[in-house]
Parts: C-alpha cells; structure tokens; sequence
C-alpha cells in the first residue's frame, strides 16, 4: 500500500542533520552524505524493533500460513523516485517487505513516525489486505466483464470492462483496510516502545485519500481519530492494569 507524504523539512528527534550553510560544497556533499547514512541506519534500527513485535504478532493471527509468510524484510528502496513513498509488497521469496526511499525518510521528523508507518505497513500483511484485494479485484473484473460480454460487447469492450471492473473491486473496501491497518499499527508502535499519537501525527501531512468514493485512502481526520481511539483503549487496559489486547 503506498503512502505519498508532502515534503517536508527532516527534524529528527533521533537523527540531527548537521547544518551545511557555510560550507564549501564538496563539505556540503559529505554532510550530506553522513546524514543519509545515519537516517538509514536509524530507519533499519526500528524496523528490528517494529519486526520484533510484527512477526509474532502476525503468526498468532495466521497460525496456518508457511513461516515465509510472516518473516518481514525491512529495506530501503533505492529506486529513483519522484517524492517520499513507503509501501508493503511481497518479495520473490514470499517474505512480506516493508520499504521506504531516501525521500520519505527525509520527510518524517522522528523516530515515531517512522515506526508508526512501519507499523502501519506490517499491518497490511497481518491483515492479510493484499490477498483480499487480488480477490476483490478478480471478483470486479468476472461481475463487470460478465455482465458486457451477456450485452454482446465487443471483446475490447468486455476487456476494457474487466479492467475497470478489476479497478474498482481492488479498491472497495480498501479505506476499511486503511483504517484497520491504522488500528493494528497504532498497537504495533506502542508494544515496540514508541509513541503512536506523536507518530501518527504524520497523517496530518498526507496527500491525497480524501475518502471519496473509490479512493483508496480515508480521510485523514477519521484516519487520526482511529488511531485517537485506539490509544485511549491501549491506555485504558494500561491504566487497568491489564495486558494490552489487540483486537
């Protein structure tokens, strides 16, 4: 599931990028350089903490799927990009990946939010959102391609149809996925020791989602008020002295 976030200034609470006004640009170059280095080296530091909690996590919710299926990778997409992007995929192995690129780590200001996007991430795989989506999107494509091929369409037209139908299917309940993530992520963050209400502060800066029909993200106000929610439970049990429960 990717995640746009707009640019903005690194302001780590963990990471400080030291300052290049004043610098010849070869000195520049170098700080710079040395301030990627720690960003990612911090960004793989919590992603141990986040697989820490993730993975028995996800074998307790999927207690039939192969061991690969919960034996998260986190890694740092050194594809070029265009802007910030973290996202969850599959690797060739079956192990689920979590990745961000050296923009997105450029744009998040603390260690919490990366965790809370990292938990967010896994989320999607302990859920099991990818396979839903392939099944509600192979569901569109056979009801709308049906449905144009018993109008006696022509095949382009019943193909046109499938892909549109396989469009919309994908994305039908992908805001519930988005939401659930959020909530599983919220507990994800905490139990790995960071904040979940400073990290998903990050929410505030996305772009696009705004939870129109057939868009594939919620509004981030109901986005903030889920994780909201599910903090003030957290802290309920934690109050109660209680072990937290993850729904």
């Amino acid at each position: 599931m990717r995640i746009a976030f707009t640019a903005l200034f690194f302001l780590s609470a963990c990471v400080e990028l030291a300052p290049v006004s004043n610098t010849s640009p070869q000195n520049a170059q170098n700080n710079q350089q040395a301030s990627s280095r720690g960003i990612v080296n911090t960004y793989l530091q919590i992603g141990k903490r986040i697989e820490a909690v993730a993975e028995p996590m996800c074998r307790r919710k999927n207690p039939s799927a192969p061991r690969a299926y919960c034996d998260f990778q986190v890694k740092l997409d050194s594809s070029p990009a265009n802007g910030p992007n973290a996202y969850q995929t599959i690797g060739k192995d079956g192990r689920p990946v979590i990745a961000f690129n050296l923009p997105m780590l450029q744009t998040v200001r603390n260690e919490h939010e990366i965790a809370f996007i990292l938990g967010h991430e896994a989320a999607h795989q302990i859920a099991n959102h990818i396979r839903k989506a392939n099944t509600n999107a192979n569901l569109g494509a056979v009801i709308l391609g049906g449905i144009f091929a018993a109008s006696g369409a022509a095949p382009t037209t019943v193909l046109e149809a499938q892909n549109v139908g396989g469009a919309i299917g994908a994305r039908a309940y992908s805001q519930t996925h988005e939401l659930e993530a959020d909530r599983l992520g919220t507990y994800i963050t905490e139990l790995a020791g960071f904040s979940p209400s400073i990290g998903a502060r990050s929410l505030s800066r996305l772009s696009g989602g705004g939870g129109g029909f057939l868009s594939t993200h919620p509004d981030r106000g109901q986005r903030i008020t889920t994780v909201q929610r599910t903090v003030q439970q957290i802290n309920q049990d934690k109050a109660a002295g209680r072990a937290i429960r993850i729904p």
